[in-house]
């Protein structure tokens, strides 16, 4: 009989444990389950144009995709503006009836109903709703804004990134050119025709230019990265197309002005957020007196007499006309107007700045391409020829010197060129177009003379 019960008890046991495990297994399996698939995304191509970068950063950019989610708010304020008629509220009186034979009850029950709604009489809803579409609009104007800096940014590091990468391949050439100089120098050294301390010289010079490649690798690869940052990619390798060689293009800023007031995003959404704070005025003003309420009334009164008719209660603003929140929303109106008026002062200022930094820029380039690089260049062709011819009169320390001259000003036309782009990217921002610093772009579709040096 033990021998029965310990089965019994060992049984029960077993299948207690076996309901908790199916329970523990039904908790657990949803953590177990396999995870909520990804979006997947196109992969990023191996060479990237600076138009696929621009592309690629307002597709995937996560700091520009939270942005844009206050357009969703945006309309949804809309929506709530457009709720008109409000809500009906109604208002029940349900009393007990009792009194001396005299006073002729015949309902114990009295019954008292009101269904009253708020109504607007002095146009509030046309000032909500204008208010409401103008913060749309201007929440709209600042994600283009939005859109348009985060395009310049990544402009700016586009170019950087072919700045750091074309420095990188001009150290590479230097260590080319170096070497063969140090392979001519020695071969002309074991001819008896140059000396030792030449050799020496020549190997110093080409183990100065290397160590400056890893300096500059590590600026590339830090391009790189904020590049990566600006597209709002985190894997995947490209590799820039592209060259820091663009058209010398002159504006001026009578031209460039109307264009900007146009085109400038943040302008546009300071002026919608000044017809959002007038409209704000002009609904504080109206409700200034308050609103009326209007619905029918039924009464039962205790003689079983129903009485149907209409209620109307109307506010009375003898101690408060909402002064203070007319006063604030002037006070809003008014720093909404002087907020259009200095980014207006803000778009000359920045269009001058870029405009002077475009010009020197345009000028520096203009120099090297015109004079610096051509008259190097040609000097170390003919020290280079000289020297192979024999001439007792050049030595390998002239070309290793003009050649050193040849190259550093080759890298300060790689910084100019920089300069340019970066000048282009300011004239951009402040028109708010980045078309002008990604194509040729011109307000009249033609391109001005190439600027003079400045002299």
């Amino acid at each position: 009989m033990r021998h029965a019960g310990n089965c019994l008890w060992k049984s029960q046991n077993s299948l207690a444990m076996l309901l908790a495990l199916a329970c523990l297994v039904i908790i657990i399996r949803p953590i177990l389950a396999d995870p909520p698939p990804v979006e997947t995304k196109q992969p990023i191509p191996e060479t990237l144009t600076l138009n696929d970068a621009i592309i690629l950063a307002l597709e995937r950019n996560p700091e520009l995709a939270s942005f844009r989610q206050q357009r969703g708010i945006a309309a949804a304020a809309v929506v709530i503006a457009e709720t008109y008629p409000f809500n009906p509220v109604w208002e029940g009186r349900v009393q007990a009836n009792s009194g001396p034979a005299s006073a002729g009850i015949t309902n114990t029950v009295a019954n008292e109903h009101v269904v009253l709604t708020e109504l607007e009489i002095r146009g509030q809803g046309i000032y909500r709703r204008e208010a409401a579409y103008a913060a749309q609009s201007r929440t709209d104007w600042e994600i283009a804004h939005q859109e348009i800096l985060l395009s310049i940014r990544v402009i700016r590091g586009f170019q950087s990134m072919l700045y750091r990468q074309e420095k990188v391949d001009l150290l590479n050439q230097i260590i080319e050119l170096d070497q063969r100089t140090l392979d001519l120098v020695g071969s002309l050294v074991k001819q008896g025709r140059l000396h030792g301390p030449d050799e020496i010289l020549a190997r110093t010079e080409l183990n100065d230019v290397q160590a400056q490649l890893g300096a500059a690798q590590a600026n590339l690869v830090t391009a790189q990265y904020e590049l990566r940052r600006s597209l709002g990619i985190v894997t995947g390798q490209f590799k820039p197309q592209g060259k820091l060689e663009t058209p010398l293009l002159t504006w001026k800023d009578t031209e460039l002005l109307p264009v900007a007031w146009e085109r400038r995003a943040d302008r546009r959404g300071r002026e919608m957020a000044t017809a959002e704070a007038e409209a704000d005025l002009r609904l504080e003003r109206a409700n200034r007196f308050g609103n009326p309420t209007f619905g029918p009334a039924y009464t039962y009164d205790p003689t079983r007499v129903s009485e149907i008719g209409a209620q109307l209660n109307l506010p009375i603003p003898v101690f408060n006309t909402r002064r203070g929140q007319i006063l604030q929303r002037e006070a809003e109106l008014e720093r909404a107007r002087l907020d259009l008026r200095q980014i207006d002062v803000s778009i000359q200022q920045d269009i001058q700045a870029a405009l002077a930094r475009l010009e020197r820029a345009n000028a520096l380039v203009y120099r090297y391409q015109k004079e610096i690089l051509p008259t190097l260049e040609t000097a170390v062709k003919e020290l280079e020829k000289l020297l192979k011819s024999g001439d007792p009169n050049v030595n390998v320390l002239h070309v290793i010197d003009t050649r050193r001259k040849e190259l550093k000003a080759r890298d300060g036309y790689l910084d100019a060129l920089w300069e340019l782009w970066q000048a282009r990217a300011d004239l951009a921002a402040a028109i708010g177009d980045p078309a002008l610093a990604v194509l040729s772009w011109n307000p009249e579709d033609k391109k001005d003379s190439a600027p003079k040096p400045a002299k």
